[in-house]
């Protein structure tokens, strides 16, 4: 939708044709825990405003578009059912609502446009049980007090106590998220990637990573202490795509006899002696 400047009035025709294919969700769960993962995190709304989850804030949801049905809901009880813990990401941006844009510089817009996204939090964290996750992205054009951040998070606290909190609304949180690179930084910190070089689901890109590349990264995170969070870009059917299946797969097998390593790994205190092969080569 911003690559190629599409505007609001026709990109959002597009979710009546979103229909995800029933219970798809237990795939991606499945999977998930065939590859060794422990928790997941699901886009409940990305940066063009459309709501995964039912939301009765906008009509622009799941709920009241092509799927019919709350996304978000099927996705958490599938996570549960595998024994996964549940991650909600949330983009604060919203191109979709009208008052995004303007929130900036224009006080009643972004009074609005706050009320709102803080609103469609508390629904997600009210609606769908225990969350264990929350996964903020994309703060940009307000800063923490523009989006009242501190009041945000105490607000989730409230609702849900156990949760951990990223750092992308401009708060430190719990834990720090280096993205498309593995860089140890103060206190907890996931490195978050793609298996590929899209964040949603691309035909045209086949530039797969590696199941050893994904491995090497793996490990690279638990000597610094970190974790990592890999990407998956369904496709339109919500199915995934066949080389994410094949490489996670094979990574799932060698946590099947590697995983205590990577598990009950604590941050490295060795000092390096030599410099580090930028491609990862010969970590594993």
């Amino acid at each position: 939708m911003s690559l190629e400047d599409i505007p609001v009035e026709q990109y959002e025709k597009l979710a009546k044709t979103f229909k995800p294919k029933p219970n798809i969700a237990r795939d991606w769960a499945r999977l998930a825990k065939q590859a060794g993962m422990k928790y997941m995190v699901l886009t409940t709304k990305h940066h063009e405003g459309f709501c995964n989850f039912d939301s009765k804030l906008t009509d622009y949801c799941a709920t009241k578009q092509g799927p019919g049905r709350d996304l978000v809901k099927e996705y958490a009880e599938a996570a549960r059912a595998e024994g996964l813990r549940v991650g909600f990401y949330y983009s604060l941006m919203d191109w979709h609502h009208p008052d995004g844009m303007k929130a900036k510089d224009d006080p009643e817009a972004r009074k609005r446009f706050v009320a709102y996204i803080h609103g469609q939090i508390r629904e997600w964290l009210t609606n769908y049980g225990k969350i264990d996750i929350l996964w903020y992205d994309v703060a940009v054009p307000l800063d923490a007090a523009g989006w009242e951040s501190e009041k945000m998070n105490q607000m989730v606290l409230q609702l849900q106590h156990d949760i951990i909190i990223n750092n992308r609304n401009w708060l430190a949180g719990d834990f720090s998220t280096p993205e498309q690179t593995v860089e140890a930084t103060k206190g907890d910190w996931e490195s978050c990637m793609t298996l590929n070089d899209s964040w949603g689901f691309t035909a045209a890109d086949d530039n797969w990573k590696s199941p050893q590349r994904i491995v090497r990264n793996l490990v690279q995170c638990c000597q610094g202490g970190g974790n990592h969070l890999l990407n998956i870009g369904p496709k339109p059917d919500g199915s995934i795509p066949e080389p994410s299946v094949r490489i996670l797969t094979s990574v799932g097998k060698w946590m099947q006899k590697n995983g205590a390593s990577i598990y009950g790994a604590q941050k490295s205190q060795v000092k390096r002696t030599r410099p580090v092969n930028p491609s990862g080569e010969g970590l594993v």
